[in-house]
């Protein structure tokens, strides 16, 4: 049988490998040469697309062993870099810094991840750092922090002209969340090199505890990007004139998707921002937003009706308004018929989610309950029929 299928065009051997799972795709290729060749394609981009690494010098030499991969250096898209076991970064190589605690130029580790970027990753152009909080050593040279890795691959995007597709910094809000501003290199990110190399990316992803004096720098990242199509922002301290601002790049007009965490907005410059985006917005996701000057967020909803012709993907959870930050909640979504079994019980058994059909509206609107009561804190909803759920959703705000 083996042989058999190893004489299939290789077209239909792909369509085969893509039907099982990795573990049998790896025992399928052991089969004969033949099969090893044609299920190539497959395996690299099942195994090799994304790539893990925490900085640390074997976990470097794994990258540049596969960057030197004849077979497998060509399907590297995606770079994750993440906390080794113990939580740190950099691990096994000397990171030199100043006296700031900032990085000295050119680490060993940072030329090498450079190399191998620029020489021969050459299609591993998004790049996503993740941390459960920022780590805050007294200038330890034996590992990095976030705010490290963030810098070196800024650092790497200036000096060697990557042109990036996607850039993600990820750290939980459950924690301290905030990244170290001097150790993100802002300055070099106003070169003419890191500009037109920037230029490229379509996705920005910047969902960290966002302070003050770093608004001008990720404002400066925004209108950097005439290509992007996705953006996610989250913030520690937030002031309503960020939400403005980015509602004044006139490039920044072609949004598929959007997300803003723990921000402050008003009426008016929500509604400019979604505005502007009216044409291509797919995706809205609002996370614990306050809505200030005694605004409310019905009549943002109200605003948003009939100029969303595209959207199609809606979160709302944990909103607030009024002077004194009053929690929203849309409680009296509960008189739409709960469709039976979809209740998502929490520990106390109470559901915490549960979903509920709206007449004239193809999909179903999930609800998320919050306390003991019947306090609807979040809802969520995927599907046509946009404006019959912000109307539902407008008419039922209420405060608490």
């Amino acid at each position: 049988m083996s042989s058999k299928l190893s004489t299939l065009a290789i077209e239909i051997v792909e369509t085969i490998t893509a039907l099982i799972d990795p573990a049998d795709l790896r025992s399928l290729r052991l089969v004969c040469r033949g099969l090893n060749e044609k299920t190539l394609r497959d395996f690299g981009l099942t195994n090799f697309a994304t790539v893990q690494t925490d900085l640390g010098r074997k976990s470097l030499q794994r990258l540049q062993d596969i960057s030197e991969s004849e077979h497998f250096a060509f399907y590297v898209q995606y770079l994750h870099i993440n906390c080794a076991d113990d939580g740190k970064l950099g691990r096994g190589l000397d990171w030199r810094r100043h006296p700031s605690g900032c990085l000295a130029d050119e680490p060993n580790g940072a030329n090498l991840l450079r190399d191998i970027l620029s020489q021969k990753l050459l299609k591993c152009r998004s790049f996503h750092i993740h941390s459960y909080d920022e780590y805050q050593p007294p200038h330890e040279t034996d590992c990095l922090i976030p705010s490290d890795a963030a810098g070196i691959i800024l650092s790497i995007v200036a000096k060697a002209g990557l042109a990036l597709r996607a850039f993600t910094i990820q750290c939980s809000h459950d924690g301290n969340g905030r990244l170290d501003t001097p150790r993100l290199q802002m300055p070099l990110s106003q070169t003419p090199d890191f500009v037109a190399a920037w230029s490229h990316i379509e996705e920005l992803v910047l969902d960290y505890a966002m302070t003050v004096d770093q608004g001008v720098w990720v404002i400066h990242l925004i209108a950097s990007a005439p290509r992007l199509r996705k953006l996610s922002l989250g913030f520690y301290e937030a002031e309503t004139s960020f939400i403005t601002l980015l509602g004044s790049l006139h490039k920044l007009n072609r949004l598929e998707e959007l997300s803003l965490r723990s921000a402050n907005v008003t009426v008016e410059n929500i509604s400019t921002l979604l505005l502007n985006n009216c044409e291509t917005l797919r995706s809205l996701t609002l996370r614990h937003v306050s809505m200030e000057n005694d605004g409310t967020w019905a009549t943002v909803l109200k605003n948003m009706k009939g100029q969303l012709p595209h959207l199609q993907n809606l979160l709302l959870f944990w909103l607030k308004q009024e002077t004194n930050n009053r929690r929203v909640i849309f409680s009296k979504m509960t008189r739409y018929p709960v469709v039976p079994g979809s209740e998502d019980p929490g520990p106390d058994k109470r559901p915490r989610i549960e979903r509920r059909r709206i007449e004239s509206v193809s999909e179903l609107i999930s609800l998320r309950y919050w306390g003991g009561g019947r306090r609807v804190v979040g809802v969520e909803y995927h599907g046509v029929g946009i404006d019959h759920v912000l109307s539902a959703l407008a008419d039922t705000v209420e405060t608490t």
